[in-house]
């Protein structure tokens, strides 16, 4: 940055009249000079205080001469003059490496020091000087102080023999050196100069065709300020139609601010340093309100400083879009007002338009339909082919041909169904009435049918098998009843018949209670009343209830699990709704156990949700009944229900009664191994919840 500026005070003080390519010269001029100025002055510096040293002081104030003069040449922009005093190179290589005026070693061990330098300078030509008369001189120069040199020190004659191997003789690498870069040099300045014909050849190109172009074309500059940023654009040059079109003269604008011109040709309403610099899209489009027209704005930049700002008239394409969208517009209101949904297919089934009700929630994007191929539009490949079919009779026949069929879009699976009838030789043009709704409510209307009449059929099965269920347990409540009046039988046996009563009693009992609970269900007259609800009391009452009746014949334990300890524990929820859940939970779990466990109870979820779980050891689900185990009235064939009554009704019931609790009733099976159920209810207005671990 300090560089920078200190080039810029240089270039405005004595080099402003030069053109930029000599300004970067001298710079670099001044820079090479200046620091072999410095070094030149500290050298003498030095030496000046070790006088006995035997150092060439003429030579050192000979080289600080020569560098400032350098300098000076290049404050007063003379480039030459720099340039040219690199020819003082093989005279100092004398004064310091072969003259008598200083101490030094043998020439013989300098000389390739002298033709690095020599190289050195070499290069230095090359890349400042574009005379090659003034390299061949320098190079003979050169080659005269190396062969000097080499006399010198008797040497000049036998050089490739003195040297081993011979291609270290410096002569040999000097010029060797000179001949493959002065070769390499006239290679790239003919291809340079060909390369600036070639440019020049497009430049002026382009400037043919830019001047003949219908386009309103300006050539703008960048001025830059020293950290390269834009300062200002300024009008270089307009076209012809650029003049005719915005009414204003080349002479008029070239040279000028390129906010002012276009403030003036748009009244104020156009910022062109926003739309030629900082408009990531290089195609605009403006809309001129004091002409009334519509421009696309074309930005390119070719160049690090040069832009062209192309404006394209395009009022009257813009006029004809708008009259035709407003045409549009209002046949498709017209066409909108029909239900029914409008294509047009070609006759190889390319969507080429629609029409359909934006109201209606199955809605397409004409980027998703239009340009699409019948067979790219969701339909399975044998309707593509039969639609493709229709198609084809339409156009050949003139006939009007009707489909029924589904198309998958992101809204959904929708029903149609579609009337095709000629538009014109290459085309047809398809009405689809959407038949969704009637369609499903037949669907509906057929399941509901099945249904109900499975239905039917599951309840006269359901009647009949309550006729034996309930035959069964009165027959032998009656029958053992009139037995236990005999006053032969002894009190075991009196014991037995009494606890077979008993449980063909609950049995019955149980029956009817799930019938009652099925009828409310069906007629939705249960309602929910929800109150507080000490969960441990309730857990309690139904082991207390299930426990001892227990028949004697199952080797069963039974469990009971409470999470929480405190007696107040409990939440708000149907007490009556959760206790019935339980009940049938667990009498289902005891029916189905014949030797183990069964366990009831609950754990708490986060204190904000509590989870009821009874398990069992039993016989367990078979997978292929999970999905049937919740439908009313199915029961799962195995030996225990094939010596046992039931309805098939208490977890269809069960179910029913955690969905009203706000759960949902899941279980895991395996086979031979035991169950388990749980359902999680929303521990509301929960107390005494908090448990000692």
């Amino acid at each position: 940055m300090l560089l920078k500026r200190i080039s810029d005070i240089l270039i405005i003080k004595f080099w402003a009249a030069h053109e930029k390519s000599v300004q970067k010269q001298l710079i670099q001029l001044l820079f090479i000079w200046g620091i072999v100025a410095v070094l030149s002055v500290i050298a003498l510096t030095l030496h000046l205080f070790d006088v006995d040293s035997g150092h060439c002081l003429i030579c050192d104030i000979m080289l600080s001469a020569v560098s400032f003069m350098a300098v000076a040449c290049a404050l007063n922009g003379k480039v030459d003059c720099a340039v040219n005093s690199i020819f003082s190179v093989p005279v100092f290589i004398y004064a310091f490496y072969i003259s008598d005026f200083n101490s030094h070693v043998s020439p013989i061990e300098t000389v390739h020091q002298s033709s690095w330098w020599l190289m050195a300078g070499l290069i230095f030509l090359y890349y400042y000087s574009r005379l090659e008369t003034r390299i061949v001189l320098y190079f003979f120069v050169s080659l005269a102080l190396l062969s000097f040199q080499l006399f010198v020190t008797d040497h000049l004659f036998d050089s490739f023999t003195y040297y081993t191997p011979f291609i270290t003789n410096p002569l040999l690498i000097f010029t060797a050196f000179f001949l493959t870069t002065f070769y390499l040099r006239k290679r790239l300045i003919s291809l340079i100069e060909k390369l600036e014909d070639q440019l020049k050849m497009h430049a002026e190109g382009i400037t043919k065709v830019l001047q003949s172009s219908s386009f309103l074309i300006a050539r703008l500059t960048a001025e830059r300020d020293e950290d390269g940023n834009v300062v200002q654009l300024i009008v270089e040059k307009v076209n012809h139609a650029f003049e005719s079109g915005f009414k204003i003269n080349l002479y008029e604008v070239q040279g000028q601010k390129a906010e002012y011109v276009f403030n003036l040709i748009f009244k104020g309403k156009f910022d062109v340093d926003k739309t030629v610099l900082f408009n990531k899209r290089k195609v605009s489009e403006f809309h001129a309100n004091s002409m009334d027209k519509w421009f696309k704005i074309h930005v390119l930049n070719p160049n690090y400083n040069i832009y062209y700002i192309a404006f394209e008239d395009i009022t009257k394409t813009k006029n004809k879009i708008a009259e035709l969208e407003a045409n549009k517009r209002r046949y498709k209101v017209l066409l909108e007002a029909i239900p029914d949904i409008f294509f047009v297919i070609d006759k190889d089934g390319i969507y080429e338009d629609f029409v359909i009700k934006e109201s209606d929630l199955f809605k397409i994007e004409d980027a998703n339909i239009i340009g699409s191929s019948i067979y790219d539009a969701g339909f399975p490949d044998r309707m593509a082919d039969k639609i493709y079919s229709c198609i084809q009779d339409c156009i050949k026949t003139n006939s009007i041909e009707s489909i029924e069929y589904s198309l998958n879009t992101p809204n959904g699976t929708f029903l149609f169904e579609m009337r095709l009838a000629k538009l014109n030789n290459r085309s047809v043009i398809s009405v689809a009435r959407d038949i969704t709704k009637r369609k499903t409510a037949e669907f509906s209307l057929e399941k509901a049918l099945v249904r109900a009449e499975e239905s039917d059929k599951l309840k006269s099965a359901f009647l009949s098998n309550l006729s034996h269920e309930i035959r069964t347990p009165m027959n032998i409540i009656t029958n053992f009843s009139r037995m236990l009046a005999s006053p032969e039988m002894d009190s075991m046996e009196r014991l037995e018949l009494t606890d077979a009563i008993n449980q063909n009693g609950q049995q019955l009992i149980n029956m009817i209670d799930n019938t009652i609970h099925l009828s409310k269900i069906e007629t939705e007259s249960i309602s929910i009343n929800n109150s507080y609800c000490r969960v441990n009391q309730i857990l309690r009452d139904i082991y207390n209830k299930v426990s001892p009746n227990i028949p004697d014949s199952k080797d069963i334990r039974m469990k009971l699990v409470l999470d929480v300890a405190n007696p107040e524990f409990g939440f708000e929820t149907d007490i009556d709704v959760l206790k019935e859940t339980l009940s049938i939970l667990v009498d289902n779990a005891v029916k189905y156990t014949n030797s183990g466990l069964v366990e009831l109870g609950y754990e708490m979820i986060m204190n904000n949700q509590i989870k009821f779980i009874v398990s069992d050891t039993g016989i367990g689900i078979p997978k292929d009944d999970f999905e049937n185990i919740f439908s009313r009235f199915y029961r799962v064939q195995n030996k225990i229900n094939q010596t046992t009554s039931g309805s098939g009704i208490g977890l269809p019931i069960a179910q029913h009664y955690v969905s009203l609790l706000g759960g949902e009733l899941e279980f895991h099976s395996t086979l031979d191994k035991g169950s388990e159920f749980w359902f999680i209810l929303p521990f509301k207005e929960g107390r005494g919840y908090m448990r000692l671990v």
